[in-house]
């Protein structure tokens, strides 16, 4: 096999699907298989939780979307070493806590819900899995020391999209999104803060239309790339996500009335700090074959 300059080591003897689990292209499309496997990744929802009024003319009453566990694992050994430290500013609902220490990283969550907070300490103490996690305002990560983070990896929150917990400094609560983004450009300043030199950050997110009036589009990817090169993070690589969304069939009449499209992906935005990584001599890689299921048709 030809030998090529490693950013992170990997094994050069061994296939680039055994390692990882997935192809490194630009476009993946999540399985459903991963639930099988990770299911304990997942928190049940309870009746009380939605992400939409009861009133929504789509989907009404529809739970909060879940992170793809299968995606989180390719993220996590494609874009850190075992043992590495694994910052998350929006832990949400466990699953990227669970997956990151079953795989060997340590985990150090922020989530600013105290209800989603007790859930996800509960979820994960039940387990035997000893991630840190705060009950803090991720935007600020003001737990996490300087330069001490391997990757950043998170999805964040979406203003008037998903409804959580009304506490102060929530993002979806945020009254416009202007003031979503200023807070999104804090947090940019700071995961450039807590990376180590030439350490990664994943960042999952969407465009979306607004709930309300005029159904405005807002292309987030596009600004959070411009807040994340304004932090001084070098924008690294994009990955598009498609997504098996519930959305495209029934929305079909309404988008097609205003002639706009029906959103059914995601992206991987990926960013780099400045400087060269220096690998910890205690990092290991990912066992070949360490997990047969491929969560990805191509």
């Amino acid at each position: 096999m030809r030998k090529y300059k490693s950013i992170l080591p990997f094994h050069e003897n061994a296939k680039v699907m055994d390692q990882f689990g997935w192809l490194p292209l630009s476009v993946v499309e999540p399985s459903r298989e991963s639930k099988g496997y990770w299911k304990d990744a997942y928190i049940p929802q309870t009746d009380d939780e939605k992400r939409r009024s009861d009133d929504s003319e789509y989907l009404p009453g529809l739970g909060f979307s879940e992170f793809h566990a299968g995606l989180c694992e390719n993220i996590v050994k494609y874009w850190s070493l075992g043992g590495a430290k694994i910052v998350d500013p929006f832990m949400g609902r466990a699953t990227r806590a669970v997956v990151s220490e079953r795989l060997g990283r340590r985990y150090e969550g922020y989530d600013i819900s105290p209800n989603t907070y007790d859930r996800v300490k509960n979820h994960v103490e039940e387990l035997g899995l000893t991630p840190t996690l705060h009950l803090s305002d991720g935007c600020k990560m003001k737990y996490t020391e300087d330069n001490s983070a391997d990757l950043v990896m998170t999805c964040p929150p979406y203003w008037n999209i998903e409804k959580y917990e009304d506490v102060p400094d929530q993002l979806s609560s945020t009254k416009s999104y202007e003031s979503f983004m200023e807070k999104i450009e804090d947090c940019a300043d700071n995961i450039e803060r807590v990376l180590k030199s030439g350490a990664f950050c994943t960042w999952v997110c969407a465009d979306f239309r607004s709930w309300s009036g005029d159904a405005k589009f807002y292309p987030f990817h596009m600004d959070t790339m411009k807040a994340f090169e304004n932090s001084g993070l070098i924008f690294h690589d994009l990955v598009v996500i498609k997504n098996q969304s519930p959305f495209a069939a029934l929305q079909a009449g309404k988008v097609a009335a205003k002639r706009y499209t029906s959103k059914i992906h995601e992206y991987i935005l990926v960013f780099r700090k400045v400087g060269e990584y220096v690998v910890p001599d205690t990092y290991t890689m990912n066992s070949v074959n360490d997990h047969a299921e491929q969560f990805f048709n191509f």
